[in-house]
């Protein structure tokens, strides 16, 4: 597979734009920094390889949010769900988010993300030795994206395996609009011509919807995108009744949902990162 690198707009904003000074209260790490430690760290792991990157900046390129696709050194992805790792990254220079990791899959067929919030190793905000910390605490969040991969991929399954009606499916959109804020009007348009006219997921799974829903939240501003996938993946797992001990196994999930506790309906969803300085 060719590594898709982003090297857009976005990315050249990111790259051009002044890193601030530093002072006593407040700490810079800078956005070509950051992304080469990320790099770096993953390319020291022999058995990791970076497939492809995207990053996404403001106008004057003191927002950044990215995200590496990574997979085991030797495969295209995971053979079964056609799936591969992400890491996510986000930083700023004008103190309005904090600097964060956080871990999840990529779904090869369409490019739709999964970023599970249990994941999210460090947040921190730009203050004292953060630029120090930063290069432990990437290889900690490479540790988790590896060690959480399976545990994505049951969770995944567990929601393959999730039928729904479609009167189930209008009142979880009703909840996710009305209740959690997580979908704009234009966005539920999208949501209601994926579920009929998607593809790869037209089915009547909650994974299916999770992906008519990812689809939708393409049109999201990007620099919202990590908050957003992970509500709406902590939103799903708690519609499926995922518990957050599940254990992974080498034979896969039974085909009873009810050994994998699920709840009838939806629970709601989390809050997101507080990007915030």
């Amino acid at each position: 597979m060719s590594r898709r690198i982003n090297n857009g707009s976005g990315y050249s904003r990111a790259m051009n734009a002044p890193i601030p000074a530093r002072t006593d209260s407040y700490s810079p790490i800078g956005h070509s920094f950051f992304l080469e430690t990320v790099s770096r760290e993953i390319g020291a792991d022999s058995g990791l390889e970076v497939t492809g990157q995207r990053t996404y900046s403001n106008l004057n390129g003191n927002k950044l949010v990215g995200y590496t696709s990574v997979r085991h050194r030797g495969f295209e992805s995971d053979p079964d769900f056609g799936l591969e790792m992400l890491f996510g990254y986000k930083n700023s220079y004008d103190k309005s988010m904090a600097a964060a990791i956080a871990a999840g899959v990529n779904v090869m067929v369409c490019g739709n993300g999964c970023v599970a919030g249990d994941m999210l190793s460090f947040t921190r905000k730009h203050t004292g030795t953060i630029q120090e910390e930063l290069v432990e605490k990437v290889r900690e969040g490479i540790t988790a994206m590896k060690d959480g991969f399976s545990r994505l991929v049951l969770e995944i399954d567990i929601m393959k395996d999730y039928q729904l009606t479609p009167k189930q499916k209008a009142e979880l959109m009703g909840v996710m609009y009305f209740e959690e804020n997580m979908v704009s009007p234009n966005q539920l348009s999208v949501i209601k011509n994926e579920m009929t006219n998607s593809e790869h997921f037209k089915g009547d799974s909650l994974w299916d919807l999770y992906n008519n829903v990812t689809e939708s939240l393409k049109s999201s501003h990007p620099l919202n995108h990590i908050e957003n996938h992970m509500r709406l993946h902590d939103f799903m797992t708690d519609v499926a009744g995922i518990s957050a001990d599940i254990e992974t196994v080498d034979e896969g999930p039974s085909s009873s949902l009810t050994e994998h506790n699920v709840l009838q309906g939806p629970q709601g969803g989390v809050d997101p990162i507080d990007g915030r300085n």
